[in-house]
C-alpha cells in the first residue's frame, strides 16, 4: 500500500464509521511525544502556541501503546504538533512499538534534524516509513514558508536516508509531502524535478484550517484552486490522538488542548474512546452542530471565535485567533500591502 492509499483510508468516505460507538481504530493512531518544534511554518499554529512545551512521560507512552494494541490498533505514528527528532530517545519508542507487535510504525518530520545518526537509530529500531514535510521545492520559498533556511540541509538528509536504505537493505518507505498554499500551488512540477529518485512518492495537500486554529488560512493562504465549503471529518470516529500531557484529543493538531475528551492519566484508553464526552462530540459532528468549537472553522470554514470543549484542560485566550503573525510575514516578504 502506498502513501496515497494510506491517506485515502483516513479520509471521511467510510460512512459506516459515523455512529456514537464506532469500532476502535486499527490504523490512525498518533502520539504527541513532544509539542516542541524548531520550525515556524506560516500555516501552522505552532508559531503562536502558548501551551507549555514539554514531552510525554515515557512509561505512560509505553502503557498507552500497549492499551491501544490490545484494543486492536496495529499502526502508530510518533508525531503531532511537534518535531519528533527533537526527542533524543525517539528510537526507543519505535523499538517498543515493534516489540509490542505493531505492524506499521511511522514518522513525519520537517527533516532538518534527521541527521544520519538519528535516522539510523530509528530505522534500525524497526521504522516502517519516514515522511519529510517539505512545503516548497526551492530554497527561497522554503525559507518563507518554514521560517527557517534549512532547505539544503533537508535535501542532504533525504539523500542520506536513500543511501542508507541501499546500504542496509532494510525495507522501509521514504515519502515527501508538500502542503500547498496560494504561493506554492503552481510549483508541483518542480517538486518532481528536485526530488526525483529521492522518494517513493510525493503527496500534495492543499492547506486548510486544520484543527480550526488558523482562520487566516482561509483569508490569506488558501490555494486559489480550493473552492471547498465543507470538510467532512472522520477523526472523532476513526483516530486516536494522545497529547504530551496524556490527554485524549479529537484532533492530532490540538495545539492548545481545546478538543480534549478524556484524561488518560485517570481513565483507560477504552474508557476515553467510548466515554460520554467523546460520544457527545460524535453526535455534534454527525449533526454538524459544531458552533462554538474550533472544529467549526475546519469543517465549515467558520471564522468565529471558539472555546474549549473541556475548559479544565485549556486556558485558551482570544490570541489564538489573531492573524497578525501571518500578516507580518506576508508583508515582510512583499506579498501583502496594508
Amino acid at each position: 500500500m502506498d502513501l496515497q492509499e494510506r491517506v485515502s483510508l483516513k479520509k471521511a468516505e467510510r460512512t459506516e464509521l459515523y455512529c456514537l460507538e464506532p469500532p476502535f481504530p486499527k490504523t490512525n493512531f498518533l502520539m504527541e511525544l513532544s509539542n516542541a518544534c524548531n520550525h515556524a511554518c506560516i500555516f501552522c499554529t505552532h508559531q503562536k502556541m502558548q501551551r507549555k512545551v514539554g514531552r510525554m512521560d515515557k512509561a505512560f507512552a509505553f502503557d498507552i501503546l500497549r492499551q491501544a494494541y490490545e484494543l486492536g490498533t496495529r499502526e502508530v505514528g510518533f508525531y503531532a504538533t511537534g518535531e519528533p527528532f527533537l526527542i533524543n530517545d525517539l528510537a526507543d519508542y519505535v523499538a517498543e512499538a515493534k516489540k509490542i507487535g505493531y505492524t506499521y510504525v511511522y514518522l513525519t518530520s520537517n527533516g532538518s534534524l534527521a541527521t544520519p545518526e538519528k535516522v539510523r537509530a530509528v530505522i534500525d529500531s524497526g521504522l516502517d516509513s519516514i515522511k519529510f514535510s517539505i512545503n516548497a521545492p526551492e530554497r527561497k520559498m522554503y525559507a518563507f514558508i518554514h521560517g527557517r533556511d534549512d532547505f539544503d540541509i533537508v535535501v542532504e538528509h533525504l539523500k542520506y536516508i536513500n543511501q542508507y536504505r541501499k546500504e542496509s537493505g532494510k525495507n522501509f518507505k521514504i515519502y515527501v509531502t508538500g502542503i500547498l498554499t496560494k504561493y506554492t500551488e503552481k510549483m508541483q512540477d518542480l517538486y518532481f524535478e528536485v526530488f526525483k529518485g529521492l522518494t517513493d512518492q510525493i503527496v500534495f495537500k492543499k492547506v486548510y484550517n486544520q484543527g480550526g486554529y488558523m482562520q487566516e488560512i482561509d483569508t490569506l493562504l488558501r490555494c486559489e484552486s480550493d473552492v471547498e465549503t465543507y470538510r467532512r471529518c472522520n477523526l472523532p470516529f476513526d483516530a486516536i490522538s494522545v497529547t504530551k500531557e496524556g490527554y485524549l484529543s479529537i484532533e492530532n493538531a490540538d495545539y492548545e488542548n481545546m478538543l480534549i475528551v478524556a484524561d488518560l492519566n485517570k481513565v483507560s484508553l477504552k474508557e476515553g474512546w467510548y466515554g460520554e464526552k467523546m460520544k457527545e462530540m460524535r453526535r455534534r459532528f454527525m449533526e454538524n452542530d459544531l458552533a462554538g468549537t474550533i472544529c467549526d472553522g475546519c469543517v465549515n470554514h467558520s471564522r468565529k471565535a471558539a472555546r474549549p470543549i473541556s475548559p479544565e484542560y485549556s486556558e485558551i485566550q482570544e490570541y489564538v485567533f489573531d492573524d497578525s503573525k501571518v500578516r507580518e510575514r506576508l508583508r515582510a516578504a512583499g506579498y501583502l500591502e496594508e
